[in-house]
């Protein structure tokens, strides 16, 4: 080393001066060592580490908030990342590793993915308060057939922009007079509240009060919003497996 480390006489053994400050560095250099290794174990059993965790709007009024919720109670030390989006970006974004585990709405388009499937949610009406329709407990699909119609784009939402478009068709022989698209099913409500028609959003919206809205279910069968959460199937993070399992327990209660 170039230097001595240890003063010696016939009864003592001390440390120099160099000694003192080389121990110092040992011992901090074998905690360091300890704690890498606990630190990797951590991460390799996904108790540690990052999550790109995926979701689309309309989650958040639903399984998302629980789920994350629940996941930093269980998993302090995995730092998350949330990445808001449609169902089509986060499909994109997993199959190029950018998202680890996705909340969205099937079907998806591609088979690389394996899904946890959550109960379906049904629609119901957001109806201007003014409605003759908002005086009836439940709404025959057949009365909408004059009212101006308030929808998501089919790109936003295709399977549930069809389930719509086939109800009204099927059960209430008429084609929707669909009166304008928006993407965002709060702006549906702020539409049937300023009277420009009604539309289809999801249950857990009725939570959302406005004085010009009422929530009425249909008198039949409704659309339905399928929501799963999904993994690709060939690489899964570690700490996507934390998410997996707390969704897991969720659905089992």
């Amino acid at each position: 080393m170039g230097t001595a480390l240890l003063k010696r006489d016939r009864r003592h053994v001390q440390l120099t001066p160099a000694g003192k400050v080389f121990l110092d560095r040992a011992r901090s250099a074998v905690a360091n060592t300890r704690e890498a290794v606990n630190d990797a174990r951590r991460a390799a059993a996904g108790e540690a580490g990052s999550l790109r965790f995926g979701f689309t709007g309309l989650t958040s009024y639903a399984a998302m908030p629980e789920l994350v919720q629940q996941f930093r109670l269980h998993f302090p030390q995995v730092e998350i990342e949330l990445v808001h989006a449609e169902t089509e970006r986060l499909e994109a974004g997993m199959l190029s590793n950018e998202i680890d585990v996705a909340l969205l709405h099937p079907p998806l388009k591609h088979g690389e993915f394996a899904q946890l499937e959550f109960p379906p949610e049904d629609l119901v009406l957001a109806l201007p308060a003014s409605s003759e329709l908002s005086l009836l407990d439940a709404i025959p699909v057949s009365r909408l057939a004059r009212e101006p119609f308030l929808i998501n784009p089919r790109r936003m939402g295709p399977n549930l922009y069809d389930q719509i478009i086939h109800l009204c068709r099927t059960d209430g022989g008429f084609s929707p007079m669909i009166v304008q698209e928006v993407t965002a099913m709060t702006t549906l409500i702020g539409l049937a509240a300023a009277g420009v028609g009604c539309g289809f959003v999801i249950r857990s919206f009725e939570i959302i009060r406005h004085p010009g809205v009422v929530y009425r279910p249909l008198a039949g069968r409704a659309p339905q919003l399928a929501t799963s959460l999904a993994w690709r199937k060939d690489t899964i993070a570690a700490t996507a497996k934390g998410m997996i399992e707390i969704a897991r327990s969720r659905l089992s209660r």
